[in-house]
């Protein structure tokens, strides 16, 4: 059996370390991760841990030229390795280090996003329409670079009666928030049919000034319609979400607030031959009607026709002079004979009242109806409540026998002169033979 050979712990160190030392790759490492027990000494000399989800690697930054990090940032490192061969243990050398400024920004920017979102900025319901043929079209964007450029170009190809006004803004940088919020304010205020709150392409750290909480609620708040058309594609920002409509790029949001005004041409073209062609065959149609209305007899012969209608005008007129003559005197006649009878009918009623008047027909009944009267009052329950008697309620209910009622009931006892409010004492009943 061969004899294995035995390397010293010296040996295998210098053999990593040489491998370490000869690898390309590790001389010039670019790492991201989260720093951890992070350690500034007085000499400048930054020692910490560098990891990520899964593991961590030890590192040191000596004379460091930026001391302004602590446990927890987001890091973005240039290093390289180095084997402590003493220890067999290796380590990053930092040379550069800054801060992940873009996952800094993307933090703050969901955090915002969350908050405006719940108040409802971004909701559909307070979208307004973009006008389809805008007359005045305000830009508010840099006044140099190529994003004007090209909305204005396309503006003046698509639809060059629009006015367009342009509101120079710094789109980036100190004072940036403040003097696009001004330029909102005012193209809000100047009659504008529409705004176009637009950029080129960059950066995150570029585009930040639109993803600030400023604004956001200009847009929000302004009353013109607003297409947002900032970087491209495929940056989307606060601003965009607010706005009314969000366009791909600034050259999309001019295509979108403005008709093609070839195609406007063409509309009107083909509507017009529609038109024409419509009056045409119109026309044409009546053309037939009137040549076919020669052939027609009651055409020719109108005047033939005429005086037969006028004739029968007449004889009808004449008959209905004649027949309002006849029920004139028709009327007369008899109104005349209403008249009489009425003066007949009423003597003969004068005679029969007289008569009447001389006949007692309620003679032989009065005396039974007053003895009814008299017997009926003498029955009545005021008039035996008078004479002692009395009718006890129990809830409104007669009581008629001492089973209806229990002890401690309470109960009513109607008299002739008023009401007796009472309470059972005790029951005791009585047979009865």
């Amino acid at each position: 059996m061969e004899e294995k050979a035995y390397l010293t712990v010296t040996a295998l160190n210098k053999y990593i370390e040489k491998k370490f030392i000869l690898d390309p790759y590790l001389s010039e490492i670019y790492i991201k991760g989260e720093i951890s027990n992070f350690k500034l000494h007085n000499n400048n000399n930054i020692y910490f841990s560098i990891k990520d989800e899964n593991t961590r690697i030890n590192a040191v930054w000596f004379g460091a030229k930026n001391r302004e990090f602590k446990d927890g940032d987001t890091v973005l490192i240039k290093s390289k390795i180095n084997f402590y061969f003493p220890r067999g243990e290796h380590n990053l050398i930092v040379i550069d280090m800054k801060k992940d400024r873009i996952g800094e920004l993307y933090q703050k920017f969901l955090e915002l996003k969350e908050k405006l979102e719940k108040e409802g900025l971004f909701s559909s319901e307070f979208k307004k329409d973009i006008p389809k043929f805008s007359q005045k079209i305000a830009l508010i964007t840099a006044k140099t670079g190529a994003a004007i450029q090209d909305m204005t170009r396309t503006i003046q190809r698509r639809f060059p009666i629009a006015k367009i006004n342009v509101y120079s803004t710094l789109v980036q940088g100190e004072n940036s928030v403040e003097d696009i919020v001004k330029n909102i304010i005012l193209a809000d205020s100047e009659d504008n049919d529409v705004i176009i709150l637009g950029r080129g392409g960059g950066s995150i750290e570029d585009l930040w000034s639109f993803n600030t909480e400023e604004v956001v609620r200009a847009i929000f708040n302004c009353k013109t319609p607003i297409v947002t058309g900032i970087g491209h594609e495929t940056d989307t920002t606060l601003s965009d979400f607010v706005s009314d409509v969000r366009a791909s790029t600034p050259t999309a949001a001019a295509e979108l607030v403005t008709p093609n005004i070839i195609d406007i041409k063409n509309r009107l073209s083909f509507n017009s031959d529609k038109l024409n062609r419509r009056m045409s065959y119109i026309l044409e149609e009546y053309r037939t009607r009137i040549a076919n209305s020669n052939s027609n007899p009651y055409f020719r012969n109108y005047t033939n026709i005429y005086n037969i209608y006028k004739e029968k005008v007449c004889l009808l007129e004449k008959e209905f002079t004649y027949d309002r003559f006849i029920y004139y005197f028709s009327e007369k006649e008899l109104s005349k004979g209403l008249n009489n009878l009425l003066k007949d009918k009423k003597s003969e009623l004068t005679i029969s009242k007289e008569i009447f008047q001389k006949i007692d027909v309620i003679g032989p009944y009065k005396e039974y109806f007053i003895k009814k009267v008299d017997s009926l009052e003498a029955n009545s329950p005021i008039n035996i409540l008078k004479k002692g008697y009395s009718i006890t309620y129990l809830n409104d209910n007669k009581i008629t026998s001492v089973k209806s009622v229990n002890k401690n009931d309470n109960i009513s006892v109607r008299l002739s002169d008023g009401l007796l409010e009472c309470n059972v004492i005790d029951t005791i009943e009585e047979g009865v033979e």
